[in-house]
């Protein structure tokens, strides 16, 4: 007979829970120390922390089945967690419950050279992939994140990369899934629906229901296998780096999307020079320095071939592309710099560092959203006033001086050849003071709505109950809305996975 909050009180269900997770994983893989539990309460967005009632680790997607049939008989809550990264809030535990850890399961199960795909489990980071498809000529497309990140949960999550102008997001990427359904059955899609398929690009049958689980946050199961594609090693290889005044949106925007459009480019983005040397240097001091010596605006252009002759005919493309709109190269001496300071031929494919947002205020308010290209001027410019309405120095000795530039910052990602692209707008509140968190909140609830309103996408809506982006954006779809809804009862009657996200509420009963 299934335990109910209602039968128990909730300390005595988390024992009684404990003991049952124990005998599926071993005692030493599951705890309810509060120690470890505050861990799992935040990340670096301003999300309000929650703590898990539990963590377990299990190590098989048939111990993640035996974890969630579990769940679902208590009616408790189940919150995925891969390598912990999320900038977002996506892993906060809305109503606590069961944080399922998914670290143990950290296996590249196979790497087929062949036809240029990877099998892998939850725990299986970028850096890992890379080094093992690295030694075969191929490469996985890696974001702008470090290289501890879970490579599964950010291909789920849509995750955006450089080299997104020429081969989509992440769930571009995706050949097959496993999914752990919130009532413990499991289903595969694309091509692990059959072990005969081997790693080809296969959906269905008939509809491809694999999209339901894509840029979900975990509300209707867990994913505990992906077969991802990667991507051929270019052997002859350079960087272009342009610059363009502070203002100049304008022309950031055309010359990236004519770059991308050309398809003359590997990788292609912009960044702001506080974000660029932030992402690129060891340090904070580091940092500076290589901010003093940047344009306000880079952009980026990682090129190259399978020979020399290749190569040169990318950069021809890329001269005329310069010619055709305007733009002008990088000073010399700042390419060189650049070179000499970082690896720049690994750091397109990989970033090693720690995030660069840990090195400011350790928190990270950002807004990410798709938006036609040529509307990128008018939402950074718009950002940028409502970060020094919301951000303004409260010194007043200083109060005329607006949140510091550098604090404030965007990136621009072109995607599908520049049809469209990913901008993602930051700011860097101070979470361990409670000003540093009323500003960043004041923040959201002016930039989100406009964005929204203003033509913006979420396409990984975040954000919790009254809180982030699905708030806002989701209850705005309509009859979309409604059936993301009526997805969930269907697959998750108790509302045990991961609630409180999409959009919708974390009340076991207000589905």
């Amino acid at each position: 007979m299934a335990i109910k909050e209602t039968d128990l009180t909730r300390k005595e269900l988390f024992a009684e829970l404990k003991g049952e997770l124990a005998a599926i994983v071993g005692e030493e893989w599951v705890t309810d120390d509060p120690v470890v539990l505050i861990g799992y309460s935040r990340d670096q967005s301003l999300e309000t922390a929650h703590n898990p009632n539990i963590v377990v680790l299990p190590e098989s997607t048939e111990q993640v089945a035996r974890i969630l049939k579990l769940a679902h008989k208590h009616g408790v809550a189940v919150v995925p967690w891969s390598t912990g990264a999320n900038t977002g809030g996506g892993c906060i535990p809305q109503r606590g419950g069961i944080t399922c850890d998914m670290r143990r399961m950290d296996r590249i199960l196979e790497l087929d050279e062949e036809n240029m795909s990877v099998r892998i489990q939850p725990g299986v980071t970028f850096g890992k992939v890379y080094v093992e498809a690295e030694k075969v000529g191929l490469r996985n497309a890696v974001p702008s994140a470090p290289a501890s990140v879970s490579m599964l949960a950010n291909y789920l999550d849509k995750g955006v990369f450089q080299v997104s102008n020429k081969y989509g997001v992440g769930t571009d990427s995706i050949l097959g899934t496993v999914i752990v359904l919130p009532d413990g059955q499991i289903i595969r899609t694309g091509c692990l629906f059959d072990d005969r398929y081997g790693s080809i690009c296969v959906e269905g049958p008939g509809p491809d229901i694999s999209g339901i689980f894509q840029a979900s946050m975990g509300v209707y199961g867990i994913c505990t296998e992906m077969v991802a594609q990667l991507y051929p090693l270019m052997p002859c290889e350079d960087l272009l780096a342009a610059q363009f005044e502070e203002d100049d949106l304008e022309g950031v925007a055309e010359f990236l999307r004519q770059v991308a459009r050309e398809d003359c480019s590997l990788e292609t983005i912009l960044f702001q020079d506080g974000y660029m040397a932030m992402g690129l240097a060891p340090n904070m001091d580091g940092s500076e320095v290589i901010r003093g010596q940047l344009p306000r605006q880079n952009a980026l252009v990682y090129y190259g071939g399978e020979s020399d002759e290749e190569k040169g005919i990318r950069r021809e493309q890329l001269d005329a592309v310069l010619e055709r709109t305007g733009t002008e190269l990088a000073p010399e001496g700042m390419l060189e710099l650049f070179k000499e300071l970082i690896p720049w031929e690994r750091v397109f494919k990989i970033i090693q560092l720690t995030p660069r947002v840990e090195r400011l205020t350790g928190c990270f308010e950002l807004f990410w959203f798709n938006v036609a290209m040529d509307q990128v001027p008018d939402f950074a410019r718009h950002f940028m006033k409502l970060a020094r309405k919301n951000f303004a120095d409260t010194d007043a000795a200083r109060s005329d001086r607006p949140f510091p530039a550098e604090e404030t910052t965007f990136y621009l990602q072109p995607l599908e050849f520049g049809r469209s692209g990913m901008l993602e707008m930051d700011a860097y509140p101070n979470q361990g003071e409670p000003e540093g968190i009323k500003r960043g909140i004041a923040m959201a609830r002016d930039a989100i709505p406009y964005i929204c309103e203003a033509g913006g996408q979420f396409d990984r809506p975040y954000g919790g109950e009254q809180s982030g982006f699905g708030w806002v954006q989701t209850p705005m779809l309509g009859t979309y809305y409604e059936l993301l809804k009526g997805i969930k009862r269907e697959l998750d009657p108790h509302n045990i996975m991961n609630p409180g996200r999409l959009g919708m509420t974390a009340d076991p009963a207000g589905l």
